[in-house]
């Protein structure tokens, strides 16, 4: 019997287990016993949904979250996930892959703090007088695209402008007094699952 080079052996092992065929993940089933992870691509690990010891009592935080996020914060009035809710804030689809859990508690206490130029509004008075308050999508030197309260795709030129001004103040109210420590906890867990 004659034996194969062991760098051929070697390669042709790598190869068989690069292919082996496992269920998808939506097909995966926890272990006997553990709770189901709201995360379809959590494999490892406890499942971040699921409440560990000293976690307040009340079901899991991500759905509390997403609950106090469409109820009781009234967050879609401004922002959007997975296109549900308004468009004149920023689109939260991906945001938790994106900010910290530090970084969103900052925002919902402190937003003029935590205001990023990504996410700045505009002002703008045109010839006519009205003015236009948006958040700011594209700037360049000779015109601004955003969309306005009314959901609007708007563009205009610079030089047809009475008035323009970037607004380096939130238009986020700030929920420190409006939601409890927990509720800002749940929603920040529910914004962080966003990714």
């Amino acid at each position: 019997m004659r034996m194969a080079p062991h760098g051929l052996l070697i390669g042709g092992v790598l190869s068989a287990a690069l292919f082996v065929v496992s269920p998808p993940l939506h097909a995966q089933q926890p272990a006997a016993g553990a709770p189901a992870c709201a995360d379809p691509l959590h494999t490892t690990g406890p499942c971040p949904s699921v409440p560990g010891p000293g976690a307040a009592a009340g079901g899991d935080a991500i759905a509390r979250g997403k609950a106090i996020f469409e109820g009781k914060g009234n967050c879609q009035s401004c922002h959007r996930v997975s296109a549900v809710g308004a468009r004149i804030g920023p689109d939260l689809t991906s945001i938790g892959s994106i900010l910290s859990a530090e970084d969103f508690t900052k925002t919902l206490t402190d937003p003029n703090a935590a205001l990023r130029p990504a996410v700045f509004s505009i002002r703008a008075v045109p010839k006519d007088g009205k003015a236009v308050v948006g958040l700011r999508l594209n700037e360049d030197r000779y015109s601004v695209q955003f969309i306005d309260e009314q959901e609007r795709l708007r563009s205009l030129t610079k030089s047809e402008l009475r008035e323009f001004a970037v607004l380096t103040t939130a238009r986020m109210p700030s929920y420190r007094d409006k939601l409890t420590p927990q509720e800002i906890a749940d929603v920040v867990s529910y914004l962080r699952s966003l990714k």
